[in-house]
């Protein structure tokens, strides 16, 4: 739901020419490759006793909640060299979307793979 919400946003914000689309764009790919990347380091696995895939809040996700809020807090210092005012809010709108994206794709896939090995998916065909 929040990724909905900061799509409509950034839409929002390319419409009003308050970011360039382009910009907008690298932001969404800068993020979901960071978050492609961090996301494979989630701690997803199958649980026994309740046959659900589940997932907890692991060191990995602690450190990434506490470097958003150090990216929150310090966008102007990091990018406010080269992005200022509403542009540089909805870049980082932008980076926020796609780091969600990148996160959901990859547990996507992590929590599909465990569902193909006990069965519960068919399995991938191999061309």
């Amino acid at each position: 739901m929040v990724l909905i919400i900061i799509s409509a946003i950034i839409g929002y914000d390319v419409l009003k020419s308050y970011i360039n689309p382009l910009l907008a764009v690298a932001g969404i790919a800068l993020g979901f490759y960071l978050g492609s990347f961090v996301g494979r380091y989630s701690n997803i696995h199958w649980h026994e006793e309740t046959s659900k895939v589940i997932s907890r809040l692991d060191r990995i996700s602690i450190v990434i909640l506490v470097l958003y809020l150090a990216f929150s807090f310090s966008k102007k210092w990091i990018f406010g060299h080269w992005i200022h005012g509403l542009t540089l809010t909805a870049f980082s709108f932008s980076i926020a979307a796609g780091v969600m994206a990148g996160r959901i794709l990859t547990m996507r896939k992590q929590i599909r793979e465990i569902l193909r090995d006990k069965g519960f998916l068919p399995k991938k065909h191999q061309n």
